[in-house]
């Protein structure tokens, strides 16, 4: 029988190999073909080496993420009803979509036999004339009435001024933000919702600049009024949204990482604690057509997990104009629990550290999205910008 220690081993080859192969491949046309143009402000070479990318420290940010699932429903019942077979079905982050501003009764109603204490609870007031101040003081009765410790409650209320008031609430903003910095210090009050800041792949250094502008101009506003910008931080959430170009949605979700360390290096905070982002389906990139939804549920998910978000909320796959069904819930969900399992993403805080492709579109989308960012400063910041 042959030795298997007589084998040849392969040459060492470097980018100029390649290139010379490449030329060869191509027969005349320009390897500058092979670029891919994010904009006019970026442009991808098809192959990076690590000579052309510096290492950088992973990102910071525990491991993992939770699984969410969207919540709503026309009466308490079909809403509480939702809830627990979204749980029972592997959800550990419930999304309550609310269309009327609920009591004291209705919450109750809602989280009846749901345990608060075991998954993390998020609330998006989706009507006129909402009060996320009072719908938290009536989550905080009910819980206090249930004998949770507050302390070990998770979650969020989707307070962002700047998007839903033309009078920005900053004074009850600020009292819900003292009481959450004593009594529930895993739970977010302040939200940047960067979804209508998307307008697809090209633009996700605009899309980036104008999040940081609107977190900035919230620490700035809160600072203002005798708030300190660390403290603030700890208690906001940032919300984007995922679509079906998987490399920039990856780099995007982790630049914004080392965009917001940048913001917070200048308002003086030191090692701050992780950014969290909630990551969302693109409904604009859904069709009507449940399996090949599937498959783009699939890849947001995994630009999501890749990108380091921290909770990731995919849509039921039926699509944005048809009613979900148990099927569609469940294959959304599952999509997430499968990569859970066997993809090993959720045991890295960084799992596209060391691409140098993904390290090289990171860098250009930071790059780019502080230089805009920048311009929207000299014009006075997020609340003044007229033009971008």
């Amino acid at each position: 029988m042959a030795s298997s220690d007589n084998h040849v081993p392969f040459a060492p080859t470097g980018k100029e190999d390649w290139l010379t192969q490449v030329n060869k491949e191509l027969k005349g046309k320009s390897v500058e073909t092979l670029d891919w143009e994010l904009n006019e402000r970026i442009r991808m070479e098809p192959l990076y080496t690590a000579d052309e990318v510096p290492a950088r420290q992973p990102l910071n940010r525990q491991p993992g993420w939770s699984i969410g699932a969207y919540v709503d429903g026309k009466s308490n019942a079909d809403i509480n009803t939702y809830a627990l077979e979204e749980l029972s079905g592997g959800a550990e982050a419930l999304l309550f979509r609310l269309f009327r501003q609920p009591g004291p009764d209705d919450i109750a109603a809602i989280l009846k036999d749901v345990r608060v204490d075991m998954i993390s609870l998020h609330c998006a007031l989706r009507y006129p004339g909402q009060d996320p101040a009072e719908l938290f003081r009536d989550l905080v009765r009910y819980l206090r009435k249930q004998g949770y410790d507050l302390s070990k409650i998770t979650g969020s209320v989707d307070f962002d001024p700047l998007l839903d008031w033309s009078d920005p609430p900053f004074p009850p903003l600020i009292r819900l933000m003292y009481f959450v910095q004593r009594w529930m210090p895993g739970f977010r009050v302040l939200q940047v919702n960067a979804a209508g800041f998307n307008n697809g792949a090209g633009m996700a250094d605009d899309e980036l600049a104008l999040a940081i502008a609107k977190g900035t101009e919230y620490l700035a506003q809160l600072q203002e009024r005798g708030y300190p910008p660390g403290l603030a931080h700890r208690h906001l959430k940032f919300a984007f949204t995922v679509g079906t170009s998987f490399y920039t949605d990856v780099a995007k979700l982790r630049a914004l990482r080392v965009l917001w360390a940048n913001v917070l290096r200048d308002f003086g905070v030191d090692n701050p604690a992780p950014t969290q982002i909630a990551a969302h389906s693109d409904i604009g990139t859904l069709t009507n057509e449940r399996d090949e939804n599937l498959l783009r549920l699939t890849t947001q998910a995994l630009a999501a997990v890749t990108g380091g978000a921290d909770t990731i909320f995919l849509a039921p796959a039926e699509g944005p104009d048809k009613t979900p069904t148990p099927f569609g819930r469940r294959m959304a969900r599952n999509v997430q629990h499968l990569l859970r399992l066997e993809s090993g993403l959720g045991q890295l805080p960084d799992p596209a550290a060391g691409s140098f492709y993904l390290e090289k579109l990171t860098d250009a989308l930071v790059e780019s999205a502080w230089g805009r960012f920048k311009s929207i400063e000299e014009q006075g910041g997020f609340a003044q910008a007229t033009v971008f």
